[in-house]
C-alpha cells in the first residue's frame, strides 16, 4: 500500500459516510493516487471522484459536500476536523481578524459575540447539498483577499446575517440568534444582497431596485449615475423607459430630432456590462416599455443576435408593461395604434378605464388627422401581439407583464402609479422621478416545515413572522447607493416574502403538480402566509410605528390583498378565472386589525429564487423540476444530478439500480418506464406538466401575493397560436406578470459514455447536450436563469 493511499484510508475514517459507500470510492481513487501526495490534493481526488460516483449512486454527493466541508474548514480554521470547541473559537478570530482587515462590521463587536458563538450548530453545516456548499463557497463567504484565503464557514454566514440584521433592535442579540435558528436550518433564506453584505461594511442589503426615466437628457442621465451606483452593490434594477420620445421626435431645445429609446437602452447596456459586482456578477437591468410606444417593434429586435449591433442590448432583459386595453385588441383581433410618447405623455400615467379612455380618445384625434405626422401608426394588434411571441421564443425576451393588475390591486395607489416591475417581475411598487422603489426579500423554504407526511403549520407560521421582523429591519439598516432610493423605502417600506420548495412539498405530500389537490394546497398555503405575514406587520406597526404613507392606503380602510382581487374584477369587467382559498382564517378580525396601523406597506413576492433555492438544497419557487436528471453546470463545475425524491422512491420500490440507466437514457423521462402510473404522474418535469397547472397554481398565489410572482412557463408547443392562448390565459387569471417562456427543444444529440478509470471498467456517462437545469446554466438565450438577472432579486 502507498502512503497516499494510507493517507486515504485515514481520511476517509472522518468521512460521514456509510462503510460501503467508502469502499468503492477507496477503490475508484486508488488508481489515481500519486506520491508525495498533499492532504489537500488528497481531498480533492476524493471529491471529485465522489462527484463522478453520483451517477451511480446519488448519496456519494453527501460525501462530495463532507469532502468540500474539510477543505473549507482547513482554509479558515486550518483543521480539516475541528471539534465544536475549535469551530466557535474560530467564529470569534473570524470577526477580529474580518474587523482589522475591513471585511465585517465594526458594530458587531458590541455585541454578545461569545453567546453568539456558543450559539452556532456546526453540524448544520451538513444540512446543505454539496451545490449549494461550493456556490456559498464559490460567492458567498467572506474572503481574504490579501492571503487568498475563506474565512468564513456556513455557520459564521447565518451568524453574521442574522447579527448584522438584528443591529437596529432594542435587543439585538435575542432576534439574532431567533434569527439564525431559522436560516442556519434552511427554514428560510434572505435575498442575496443580503447574504453577500448584512453584517460587512456595505450594508447594501435589497434585491430589487424599480425607476421610471423622464424623457430629459439630465434625467437619463442622472438615472445612470443612479444604476451604477445600485449595481455596483449588487441591486437588480428595473427601469420603464416608455415616457422616452420616439426617433424623429422633435426636439425643440436644440432644434432636432430625438434618436429614440434605442441608443439610449444601448448606452446602458454597455454600461451593465462594465460593472460586476465585485467580480462575483455582472450588473444586472430590465427595461420596460409599454406597447403603445412608437419604437416598439425596434424594442423587440434588442436581443437579436443579427442587425446593427449599436442597435441591440445583449446583456439587458427587454420587458413589456402591458395595459388590458391591449390584450383585449389582441384577443378580439382588432386595430392597435402606436403613438409617440410625446404627443401621448398622460398614458404612462393612466391605467384601467382612465388609460382607455384616454387612448380612444387619442386614436380619434389620430384619425381626424389633429396629430402631428409620423407620431402615430396603426397595425392590428393580433399582428404585433404574434411578433412578440415570435421575438420572446427566439430571444428569450422580452417578459410580459400586465400594467393594470399591478396598479389596481396596488395598495398604495395613493402614492404614485407603478411604472413596471422589477429584473425579475415579481416587484410593483410606485416610482416616479424623485423616488427610485426598493425591495428587501427572503424567501420560505416550504420543504423544511415538513414533519412527515404533514405540514407543521405552528413552524411555518414562526418562520413568516421572523422573516418578517428580519426584512422590516432591512430597512433601517439598509445602504442606499442612490438618495432616490432612500426616500422611496422610508416612505412606504415596503417588503416581499416568497417561497421556495414548493414542488419537493407536493411530492414528498405524495400530491402531482397539476393535480386538484396541489392546487388547493397552493391556495392554503398563500392565504396562510399571507394572513400571519400581515398580521405581522400589523403587529410590527404596533411597536415600531406604521409607515409614514399608510393614510390612504387600502390598509387604511381595512382592506386586506385577497380583497384587491374584487377591485381588479370591478374595473375589468370579468371575473378573474382563480379559485379563493379554502380554510377558515380569522379574515374579518384582520381587516379591523390593519385599519390602526401597518409597518409594510407590501409584504409579500415570489422571487425566483434561483440561488438560494441551491443553497437550501430544494425546487427553486413554486416551478417544477426541469427534468429528474440534468448535468448541473456551474461555476463549481459540472456533474450529473437526480431528483432525490424520486432516488429514494426508487430505492424504496428496490429499484434504483434495474432502472438507473434507462432513467438516464431516458433523460430523466418516467413516462416509458416500467413504473406504478401514481409515480409517473408525481414525476412528472416541467413539460410534461400542462400550462393550465403553471397557471392556476400562480393564479392561486397571486390572490393573497401583495406584489407579484416570477412565473416561468414551460410549452411544448411554438405555434404562435397556442402561445397567444396561454398568454391571454394568464392575463385573465388575474396574474401581474410572467417571467422566462422554455419551450421544448425539438431536437436532443445522442448520449455517449466515456471510459474513466479503466482498471475498473466504470463508465461515465456524459451528456454530450445534457438536459440543464435552467435555473444553474446560461448556455442558451432560453436557459438564462443563472446569469446574473435570477441571482440580483434571489
Amino acid at each position: 500500500m502507498t502512503l497516499a493511499a494510507t493517507e486515504m484510508d485515514v481520511l476517509l475514517e472522518a468521512v460521514l459516510a456509510p462503510a460501503e459507500l467508502k469502499t468503492v470510492l477507496r477503490q475508484a481513487a486508488a488508481p489515481l493516487l500519486t506520491a508525495p501526495m498533499s492532504e489537500a490534493d488528497l481531498e480533492e481526488t476524493l471529491l471529485q471522484t465522489a462527484l463522478d460516483l453520483q451517477r451511480d449512486e446519488p448519496d456519494y454527493g453527501a460525501v462530495a459536500r463532507d469532502l468540500l466541508l474539510r477543505r473549507l474548514r482547513r482554509e479558515a480554521l486550518s483543521q480539516p476536523q475541528p471539534d465544536e470547541t475549535r469551530y466557535r473559537q474560530g467564529f470569534l478570530e473570524y470577526i477580529r481578524v474580518g474587523v482589522e482587515r475591513g471585511l465585517i462590521d465594526p458594530r458587531l463587536q458590541a455585541l454578545d459575540l461569545e453567546a453568539a458563538a456558543r450559539a452556532l450548530v456546526p453540524a448544520r453545516d451538513r444540512l446543505i447539498p454539496y451545490l449549494g456548499l461550493a456556490t456559498l463557497a464559490d460567492r458567498y463567504l467572506v474572503r481574504d483577499l490579501h492571503e487568498n484565503r475563506i474565512l468564513e464557514l456556513p455557520q459564521y454566514l447565518m451568524m453574521r446575517v442574522a447579527l448584522g440584521v438584528s443591529l437596529s433592535e432594542h435587543e439585538p442579540l435575542r432576534w439574532a440568534l431567533s434569527f439564525y435558528e431559522r436560516m442556519s436550518t434552511l427554514r428560510y433564506l434572505p435575498g442575496t444582497p443580503t447574504l453577500f453584505n448584512a453584517g460587512t461594511p456595505h450594508h447594501q442589503l435589497s434585491s430589487c431596485y424599480l425607476s421610471d426615466v423622464e424623457d430629459s437628457l439630465e434625467h437619463i442621465m442622472s438615472s445612470s449615475a443612479d444604476f451604477a451606483q445600485l449595481a455596483k452593490y449588487a441591486g437588480g434594477v428595473g427601469a420603464s423607459v416608455t415616457k422616452l420620445r420616439a426617433m424623429g421626435s422633435p426636439v425643440r431645445g436644440v432644434n432636432g430630432r430625438s434618436s429614440g429609446i434605442i441608443p439610449f437602452v444601448h448606452m446602458l447596456d454597455a454600461q451593465f456590462k462594465a460593472i460586476d459586482q465585485g467580480g462575483r456578477r455582472r450588473g444586472t437591468l430590465a427595461v420596460y416599455l409599454e406597447p403603445w410606444h412608437l419604437e416598439v417593434e425596434e424594442f423587440l429586435e434588442l436581443r437579436r443576435n443579427s442587425g446593427d449591433p449599436y442597435r441591440r442590448a445583449h446583456s439587458i432583459d427587454p420587458v413589456l408593461w402591458v395595459p388590458d386595453l391591449f390584450m383585449r385588441r389582441v384577443e378580439a383581433d382588432l386595430e392597435w395604434t402606436l403613438f409617440d410618447p410625446a404627443l401621448a405623455p398622460e398614458l404612462t400615467e393612466l391605467y384601467g378605464s382612465a388609460f382607455d379612455a384616454r387612448y380612444s380618445e387619442l386614436e380619434a384625434q389620430a384619425q381626424a388627422g389633429k396629430l402631428r405626422a409620423g407620431g402615430y401608426r396603426t397595425l392590428r394588434a393580433r399582428e404585433l401581439f404574434h411578433r412578440i411571441l415570435a421575438a420572446l421564443q427566439e430571444t428569450a425576451h422580452p417578459w410580459i407583464t400586465f400594467k393594470d393588475a399591478g396598479n389596481l390591486r396596488s395598495s398604495n395607489a395613493h402614492v404614485g402609479v407603478i411604472h413596471s416591475s422589477n429584473l425579475c417581475t415579481e416587484i410593483f411598487l410606485p416610482t416616479d422621478r424623485d423616488h427610485i422603489a426598493v425591495c428587501n426579500l427572503a424567501s420560505v423554504n416550504l420543504a423544511r416545515h415538513l414533519e412527515g407526511d404533514r405540514i407543521d403549520w405552528a413552524e411555518l407560521e414562526r418562520s413568516v413572522r421572523l422573516a418578517v421582523r428580519q426584512l422590516d429591519n432591512v430597512i433601517d439598516l439598509n445602504f442606499y447607493p442612490s438618495p432616490r432610493a432612500a426616500r422611496s423605502n422610508a416612505r412606504i417600506r415596503p417588503i416581499g416574502l416568497g417561497v421556495m420548495g414548493f414542488t419537493e412539498l407536493t411530492q414528498r405530500l405524495r400530491l402531482p403538480y397539476g393535480s386538484a389537490a396541489a392546487r388547493t394546497l397552493a391556495s392554503e398555503l398563500f392565504a396562510f402566509l399571507n394572513y400571519h405575514a400581515t398580521d405581522e406587520s400589523a403587529n410590527l406597526a404596533r411597536e415600531k410605528g406604521s409607515y409614514p404613507a399608510f393614510e390612504g392606503s387600502t390598509w387604511s380602510r381595512g382592506h386586506l390583498t385577497a380583497d384587491t382581487l374584487t377591485d381588479l374584477n370591478l374595473e375589468r369587467g370579468f371575473a378573474a378565472e382563480v379559485s379563493p382559498a379554502p380554510g377558515a382564517l380569522d379574515w374579518s378580525g384582520l381587516r379591523r386589525k390593519v385599519t390602526g396601523g401597518m409597518r409594510n406597506s407590501v409584504t409579500s413576492a415570489v422571487a425566483p429564487t434561483a440561488t438560494i433555492g441551491l443553497i437550501a438544497g430544494t425546487t427553486p419557487s413554486l416551478d417544477p423540476h426541469y427534468a429528474n436528471v440534468y448535468a448541473r453546470n456551474t461555476l463549481s463545475g459540472k456533474f450529473l444530478e437526480f431528483n432525490a425524491q424520486l432516488v429514494t422512491d426508487l430505492k424504496r420500490l428496490g429499484r434504483w439500480e434495474e432502472l438507473r440507466e434507462a432513467l438516464i437514457a431516458a433523460r430523466g423521462d418516467v413516462a416509458a418506464l416500467d413504473l406504478p402510473e401514481e409515480l409517473k404522474e408525481l414525476y412528472q418535469t416541467a413539460f410534461q406538466i400542462e400550462p393550465d397547472a403553471y397557471l392556476d397554481v400562480a393564479a392561486r398565489a397571486q390572490v393573497y401575493i401583495d406584489m407579484g410572482i416570477s412565473r416561468n412557463l414551460y410549452l411544448t408547443t411554438r405555434d404562435v397560436n397556442a402561445l397567444r392562448e396561454v398568454y391571454l390565459s394568464a392575463w385573465k387569471r388575474g396574474l401581474k406578470s410572467t417571467y422566462y417562456l422554455f419551450v421544448e427543444q425539438r431536437m436532443t444529440t445522442e448520449q455517449s459514455t466515456v471510459a474513466v478509470n479503466k482498471r475498473h471498467q466504470r463508465a461515465r456517462w456524459v451528456l454530450e447536450a445534457e438536459q440543464q437545469d435552467p435555473q444553474v446554466t446560461d448556455s442558451a438565450p432560453a436557459c438564462s436563469l443563472d446569469d446574473p438577472s435570477c441571482e440580483s432579486c434571489q
